[in-house]
């Protein structure tokens, strides 16, 4: 039987909205996960949502009696204990799936920052985060097109099906993501870092026949759970993840033009058209491409 050292609790902050949710979980992870880095107790954690935000994190030595680290984060909230399974398959082997909980702490370590500002850039620089991860395993623009592609097919249920916005509009909104996707970018961050130091070691572990599953496969697994940690709802990942493959090949894999034509729709782009590739913004961009 597999076993992992990884703890795992499930929270259900209140809020009858996931941005209501969370408001509550940003301030209250930020109090207690990197505390408890600091103190020694924990050497890694990561969040997901998945209904209740599932927290996971790594004690820094076996402990057979009580948890601290769970008593910190369950105190006065709704919580459940439950097992950390990783998904080893999906993110292609031991190894690559411990590069992918560095990432993953990394990520939600900056996440905890960014999103205490409630920011309306979330898009674009999920954007700029996922193109710098594929650009540093070293997968042309062709071979980032089908790792979109391949999010878009994870998330294609969720892709509407009613009217919206007219083909113009569409085009438009593809043409700033195209920017986003083939630009340089601007400045380096810490977070935009430790995306780019993650795609050797996949790469590497691709050239040496460790990584079990296809190298775009699993760049995919990580874009959808980057989407999901920053807070990015399936509907507009499946556009924007439609967006993005129609940026580099020009045409939709999942709907062929002359079906988009027939149905007479498109995906949504009420909850895509955020400042940056919307409307001009006064505030402060992110680091662009």
């Amino acid at each position: 039987m597999d076993t992992t050292a990884w703890k795992q609790v499930n929270i259900s902050y209140p809020g009858h909205s996931r941005q209501e949710r969370e408001q509550h979980a940003i301030p209250h992870l930020s109090r207690v996960l990197p505390a408890a880095e600091t103190a020694g107790m924990i050497t890694a954690w990561w969040f997901i949502r998945k209904g209740p935000w599932r927290i996971r994190y790594l004690p820094a030595a076996p402990n057979n009696g009580p948890d601290p680290v769970r008593r910190l984060l369950t105190e006065g909230a709704a919580w459940t204990s439950d097992i950390y399974e990783p998904e080893i398959h999906a993110f292609g082997g031991p190894d690559a799936m411990n590069a992918a909980h560095t990432l993953f702490h990394h990520d939600s370590r900056h996440l905890l920052t960014y999103l205490h500002d409630h920011p309306t850039d979330r898009r674009e620089r999920s954007l700029i985060l996922c193109t710098t991860l594929m650009r540093a395993t070293g997968l042309d623009l062709n071979e980032q097109g089908d790792v979109w592609a391949r999010a878009a097919q994870h998330r294609a249920e969720h892709l509407s099906q009613s009217p919206t916005a007219d083909l113009s509009t569409w085009e438009a909104f593809i043409g700033k993501v195209r920017q986003l996707l083939q630009g340089t970018a601007r400045t380096a961050s810490d977070w935009q870092t430790a995306f780019e130091n993650t795609g050797p070691t996949l790469r590497c572990l691709r050239d040496t026949g460790k990584l079990t599953r296809g190298l775009r496969a699993v760049i995919a697994e990580h874009v959808i759970f980057h989407w999901n940690r920053i807070g990015i709802p399936a509907t507009t990942q499946a556009t924007l993840a439609q967006a993005a493959t129609e940026a580099i090949f020009g045409s939709a894999p999942l709907l062929a033009e002359h079906e988009w034509s027939r149905r007479g729709t498109r995906p949504p782009l009420t909850r895509l058209r955020s400042r940056a590739l919307g409307a001009p913004s006064t505030q402060r961009q992110p680091h662009r491409f």
